[in-house]
């Protein structure tokens, strides 16, 4: 059910499987894309010990539509918008903003050029959760803290989980929504 067929590859790295080049029309998408990041970032729905965000969507999106470093750049722009103009507790850590790069560039290796597949999905979901979220994003808490990192993987472990279930799910679904599909094919 999921096995690579020949010649397919998870990872290819040339400057077309990266991104390619912009044209207008591209550019100013993807600034529509970070600005409905920070927007749908914004609205969480709140839960005991950590919040869901939608604003993985719009990430998982531009990797898609844009390749990987095209889609890390404007997870960088979106991140110095939200630290710099918008605040963010705490102040600006440009430890976030690798993480905000991170983690379009991997949903970028992912799915830039790729067959969506539901193991494609949960694989990349799984790289940035566990990689990103888990673990750099403990580690930034921990240096800000002054904290063992030890305590701030387990704290954050539970909310990863149920990121790890529902991440996948609206992902694979909004990847196969008519709408949203017809509008990468114009790219």
């Amino acid at each position: 059910m999921w096995q690579l067929q020949k010649g397919d590859a998870f990872f290819m790295f040339n400057s077309q499987t990266l991104g390619g080049k912009l044209d207008t029309r591209r550019v100013v998408l993807l600034a529509i894309l970070v600005a409905l990041q920070l927007v749908l970032a914004r609205f969480a729905i709140p839960l005991v010990i950590f919040r869901i965000s939608f604003g993985f969507i719009v990430t998982a999106l531009m990797g898609w539509w844009f390749g990987p470093l095209w889609a890390g750049l404007a997870a960088v722009v979106g991140d110095l918008i939200n630290s710099l103009m918008i605040g963010v507790p705490g102040g600006y850590f440009p430890g976030f903003t690798l993480s905000a790069f991170l983690g379009a560039f991997i949903y970028g290796c992912y799915f830039y050029r790729q067959k969506i597949t539901w193991l494609r999905v949960i694989l990349a979901v799984l790289t940035v959760v566990l990689f990103v979220n888990l673990f750099l994003n403990s580690w930034w808490v921990a240096i800000l803290s002054h904290t063992p990192i030890t305590y701030h993987l387990g704290a954050r472990a539970i909310g990863e989980i149920v990121t790890l279930i529902v991440h996948p799910i609206i992902l694979y679904a909004v990847m196969h929504f008519e709408p949203v599909v017809r509008l990468k094919e114009r790219l």
